[in-house]
């Protein structure tokens, strides 16, 4: 078992700045800008840190006051689950502050929706009075929920599918109803410390508030314990739901609107424990260290917002989820052989995600995400709406650069000049446009980008351009060509 032993622990009062790597290392540097989106960083500024941390220091970084500290914890932690029990409780017992016990109370939650069930936190005093605010919030909005019910607050949602396809496609159960969204979203702020009062829907006599909690289970993402799960599967009870064709073409053409559905709790019960342990992806034995760190960021990341999904069916990988592990793969993580050397390269990048994306991770924009990461290699995209049917291509630099512009009509390598001259310059084109590149002239040479840009119809995309840096990324590109 795990047990924590650090002297800021054993003094009842741990340290709350970011300690360690994080103390030791300054973050990289990100300012917003009024052009550029961001200030350019330097690419040695993600240079990879050294170093190891023991399970015992990682359990410390819990609560550290710095965000990217406390949560690259949080994702090398989880996978322990019920292990980390006890080293847990000596934390708590020494962290007597309220930043400190409200960063112990974040990590529970997250833990609590999938890897401990809350009732083993009963062992473990200090544990179970942190979160019995918690848990008692959840068990008294499904009290309320169970004196008043609303019956129809669930809408099942069929796929539209082409004659000759085989098989039959699982429909979703939509949260429509606006009590029932407003009770998973009070519910969504607890983490996992929802599940016992989630369970209480699930032993509803009513089969309405059965079938609501096995939808409430999956959208919010919660593990019930096996034996309710086994329950579930075997529960005799049908709903008869509105039921609708999802919004499409296809739907539109069938041209039914709606109609009266029964729906098998037994049936949505098996399919939600089915996605519990679900990852998105092809598991083999084989797997890359890689991929297995990956899906916990996924899981961590799913586990930290503050809201629930809209049916019982939610994506296991979403646009944040791929842009970030993409962004840690670019910053080093791609040939990372173990969890250690894979921290050690992409923690720069995480610290920058925390700094920027972190803090609002249920309003995430991709394209600043982008931008900053890009910046290291001397380039910054902006894509707006145009004001017209053509696309709009505008290259800037901070100082005049003789710059090119090339199309590539044919094959990558037959580029074509579109324009010529010193930036910033700005090109329209009424004919769709799929891959310009950029050529920049250092010294007597030409720095070409190859196929690199598509503005899209109807749109504007700038591009700023470092051109140290960019002319450094272009032939560092090359060479590993």
């Amino acid at each position: 078992m795990l047990a924590l032993t650090t002297a800021a622990c054993a003094a009842g009062a741990p340290s709350r700045g970011a300690t360690g790597v994080y103390a030791a290392r300054p973050p990289p540097l990100a300012e917003r800008l009024a052009g550029p989106p961001w200030s350019w960083m330097e690419p040695e500024q993600l240079a990879p840190d050294t170093g190891s941390q023991s399970d015992e220091e990682l359990l410390a970084w819990l609560i550290s006051a710095d965000r990217a500290q406390r949560a690259e914890a949080q994702v090398r932690l989880l996978p322990r689950g019920e292990s980390l029990l006890p080293g847990l409780e000596s934390l708590a017992a020494g962290a007597r502050d309220d930043e400190a016990r409200s960063a112990l109370l974040e990590f529970i939650q997250l833990l609590t929706r999938r890897r401990v069930h809350p009732e083993l936190l009963g062992g473990h005093p200090e544990l179970s009075a942190l979160s019995a605010k918690a848990v008692a919030r959840g068990q008294g909005l499904v009290a309320f929920w169970e004196v008043e019910p609303a019956p129809r607050e669930l809408i099942e949602e069929q796929p539209v599918v082409l004659c000759g396809n085989d098989g039959r496609p699982v429909s979703r159960l939509r949260i429509e109803g606006r009590r029932l969204q407003e009770l998973r979203d009070k519910l969504a702020t607890l983490g996992g410390l929802a599940l016992p009062g989630v369970e209480r829907l699930l032993a509803s006599p009513s089969a309405t508030v059965r079938l609501q909690g096995v939808v409430l289970t999956a959208a919010l993402g919660l593990r019930p314990i096996q034996a309710t799960l086994e329950r579930l599967r075997n529960d005799p009870g049908e709903v008869e739901l509105d039921a609708r064709y999802e919004a499409s073409d296809l739907a539109v053409k069938a041209g039914r609107a709606s109609w009266r559905s029964r729906v098998s709790i037994s049936q949505r019960a098996s399919l939600v424990a089915r996605r519990l342990d679900a990852v998105g992806r092809q598991v083999r034995e084989d797997d890359k260290p890689l991929y297995r760190i990956e899906d916990g960021i996924v899981e961590w990341l799913g586990g930290i917002r503050k809201t629930g999904a809209a049916d019982d069916n939610p994506s296991l990988f979403d646009m944040l989820s791929g842009d970030l592990i993409n962004g840690l793969r670019q910053g080093g993580g791609m040939d990372a052989t173990d969890a250690q050397q894979y921290w050690n390269r992409v923690r720069p990048a995480w610290r920058l995600f925390w700094m920027t994306v972190g803090a609002r991770v249920d309003d995430y924009r991709r394209e600043d995400w982008f931008a900053l990461l890009d910046s290291r290699n001397g380039y910054q995209l902006r894509k707006e709406p145009g004001s017209g049917d053509e696309a709009v291509l505008r290259i800037e630099a901070p100082v005049g650069v003789e710059a090119e512009v090339v199309a590539f009509p044919t094959v990558p390598n037959d580029a074509v000049v579109v324009q010529r001259g010193v930036l910033p310059l700005t090109l329209s084109f009424k004919e769709p446009v799929y891959t310009l590149g950029i050529r920049l002239r250092s010294g007597g040479d030409w720095v070409d980008s190859g196929p690199f840009f598509a503005p899209r119809k109807g749109a504007r995309m700038t591009v700023w351009l470092q051109p140290e840096f960019f002319q450094r990324y272009l032939k560092e590109r090359a060479a590993r060509r």
